[in-house]
């Protein structure tokens, strides 16, 4: 396993600023992912994995989601992967960016894989981003937070709590 050096928090917001208007929610990471040459598809994965990055030698990455998922978990799925992507062109380590495949499923939450925190932080970060939550917390339910960021309920609480609004 590979340590993670860089700041999930600051790599999201850089992503964002260049690859998508700040202004504009939800964030769409699919549109993200397509300006940085990351082909985004849809078909239908095994039981429990919501997604998928795969990039094979010689061929450009690609994130895989599944297809019956509901639009916010496509938008979070698609996310986590992008973070994985973004981790790994960023790094210095030439061996992580030749040739994976990374599942995203429920291990992807458990905070045991330090990858798998670090795609879920960027995920969160490039969603949610800081300034914009605290922006709008004060004037909104967490259901309307919701809505207005593209997101689960439970992905609002958790980055709420991440950010001891809660």
């Amino acid at each position: 396993m590979t340590t993670i050096t860089q700041d999930p928090e600051k790599l999201a917001d850089k992503y964002r600023a260049v690859f998508w208007s700040e202004d504009e929610f939800p964030v769409d990471p699919v549109t993200i992912a397509r300006h940085l040459g990351v082909e985004v598809l849809e078909t239908h994965l095994p039981k429990d994995v919501s997604g998928a990055l795969i990039k094979e030698v010689n061929e450009d990455p690609r994130i895989i989601l599944e297809t019956t998922d509901h639009s916010n978990r496509k938008r979070f799925s698609c996310a986590h992967e992008l973070g994985h992507y973004a981790s790994r062109v960023e790094s210095d380590d030439e061996d992580r960016q030749y040739e994976y495949v990374d599942f995203r499923n429920g291990v992807s939450a458990t905070g045991q894989d330090s990858e798998e925190v670090f795609a879920n932080s960027f995920a969160a970060c490039l969603l949610m981003p800081e300034d914009e939550m605290r922006l709008r917390f004060r004037k909104s339910t967490h259901a309307e937070l919701a809505a207005y960021f593209g997101v689960s309920n439970e992905a609002m609480k958790w980055r709420l709590r991440k950010l001891n609004l809660l």
